[in-house]
């Protein structure tokens, strides 16, 4: 726990805004219903009250702020800390409420009516007229649900509304109808609201994982204002409900999150984190590093090369780890995996012979990566007089597991005749032969990968954590960091 001295903070003011408008007979008075808090604005830290903090070191960089483009684990955990869905998951992956405060299911189970909790509101941000967070609307979840269909957003949360009445038909006219203004459909017909707090959707089949699905990152609810705002987008401007607001980004790419404290309002006295500290390096060494010399408090997800540090054969903490004292931490196992798959790209003008060829002969014992090898090469058609080209392109990827798997497949099946060289494009094109998809143990098992892979690897999400670090306990959901439930002890560090 690091503990240092802030200023008070300013007294919390009542920010109920009362407009009078005038008539010639009576005034009448409008309520408009605000955040009970003064408007948040990143301060400078100080030195004069005591608080607690944590540096967590991910493994994948964040570079965007919007839910819709959280495409890696290390986005979704910073962004679940500062938005919320309709639900959440406990530790088991067992859907619990969230903005809602309740839902009612009919006797079909085809339409959920959900009440939102009266007690959300959304961070003080300058995407509010007044700059202060209002109370969460449904009709902020319609808008941010039907958002998910639009052209210029990735696809991955739309999959998990496919099953809403209307959803598809609004979202195959939004990807294809290119001319907004010969688009027929304003909306999805099956989300509605009923009122201010209340919002009801109609399914067109029974899905007994709809509530896990609205416990994603990809559909954590944000405010009207937030999209309609083009000069204060979602991508450097989160606008959420969670714990946390964020506080700045700083030159070294370093993200400081503080807690809203509207959150601790009524509720039991708790030790609190109040500042949360998300550092990514580039080099998973130099993050080893700054953890071994007690700069990070806890790494949630380790990689490849960290793992290769620190684990013995077993996937055990090495004892040379787990009994010094000055360098001691822990390894926490958690019941969720990562999931990297690789494809042959169909679209591949080049001559695929004699990679095919190499690939047909792949054993599970050729790859020294941790994690359950999966193999698809027994229909391979093998053509023993194929030449190989001097290069094979694969999409670039900035998955530290995609990465090694890349470097071991280069110098199992290429070397010396080849070699495999990262294109710097994202997405299969005609040049590229091989291209990877990323997922985890939970997305799979609500929208699984496409299982043409020729290889896949789950690897288990592992972490670890230094002595003085409490409350770290094994969770079946990737990005969830629980951090409420966490304390930070005996640390003397000071935040500069």
């Amino acid at each position: 726990m690091n503990i240092k001295h802030v200023r008070n903070l300013a007294l919390l003011l009542s920010l109920m805004t009362v407009v009078y408008a005038c008539s010639s007979s009576k005034s009448t008075v409008v309520v408009v219903e605000e955040t009970p808090a003064t408007e948040q604005t990143p301060q400078p830290d100080s030195v004069d009250e005591q608080f607690t903090e944590i540096t967590i070191g991910l493994i994948d960089s964040v570079s965007n702020f919007d839910p819709l483009f959280a495409e890696n684990l290390s986005t979704q955990r910073t962004l679940s800390l500062i938005y919320e869905g309709l639900y959440t998951l406990d530790r088991q992956g067992n859907p619990v409420p969230a903005i809602a405060s309740e839902v009612e299911i009919s006797d079909d189970s085809l339409q959920y009516v959900f009440t939102l909790d009266e007690n959300k509101y959304f961070h003080n941000s300058s995407v509010f007229t007044a700059g202060v967070g209002r109370r969460v609307l449904a009709s902020d979840v319609k808008q941010a649900f039907e958002r998910t269909a639009k052209n210029n957003v990735p696809g991955n949360a739309a999959q998990l509304l496919m099953g809403i009445n209307g959803y598809e038909n609004f979202f195959l006219e939004q990807r294809s109808v290119y001319d907004a203004g010969k688009r027929v459909l304003d909306g999805v017909g099956g989300i509605q609201v009923l009122n201010r707090q209340t919002v009801a959707i109609i399914l067109t089949e029974k899905d007994p994982d709809f509530l896990k699905k609205l416990a994603s990152p990809y559909l954590f609810v944000y405010p009207q204002e937030a999209i309609n705002n083009s000069n204060r987008p979602l991508v450097n401007n989160p606008v959420g409900t969670g714990p946390y607001f964020l506080n700045r980004v700083q030159n070294n790419g370093q993200i400081v999150l503080s807690r809203d404290e509207r959150r601790t309002n009524g509720e039991p006295e708790l030790t609190l984190i109040n500042r949360i500290n998300l550092v990514h390096f580039a080099d998973e060494t130099q993050l080893f590093e700054q953890f071994t010399a007690g700069q990070i408090d806890w790494i949630p997800e380790i990689g490849p090369a960290i793992s290769e540090q620190v684990l013995d054969d077993d996937g055990e903490l090495q004892a040379a780890y787990e009994g010094n004292q000055e360098s001691y931490f822990s390894l926490a196992e958690n019941n969720a995996n990562r999931v990297v798959a690789f494809y042959l790209n169909e679209r591949a003008t080049v001559n695929q012979d004699w990679l095919i060829n190499r690939l047909a002969y792949l054993t599970d014992e050729d790859f020294g990566i941790r994690g359950a090898v999966t193999l698809n090469v027994d229909d391979f058609e093998i053509i023993e007089e194929a030449e190989p080209q001097e290069q094979y392109y694969t999409t670039f990827t900035e998955d530290s597991y995609a990465r090694q798997l890349l470097t071991e497949l280069h110098n199992i099946i290429f070397i010396p005749q080849s070699s495999l060289v990262l294109f710097d494009i994202r997405v299969p094109t005609n040049q590229t032969s091989i291209y990877s998809e990323n997922s985890s143990s939970w997305n799979e098992m609500l929208e699984p990968l496409d299982d043409s892979y020729f290889l896949r690897v789950d690897t288990k999400i592992l972490g670890l954590y230094q002595d003085y670090v409490t409350g770290i306990e094994s969770t079946t959901v990737p990005w969830l960091l629980h951090i409420d439930e966490i304390e930070v002890q005996n640390s003397q560090s000071t935040v500069q």
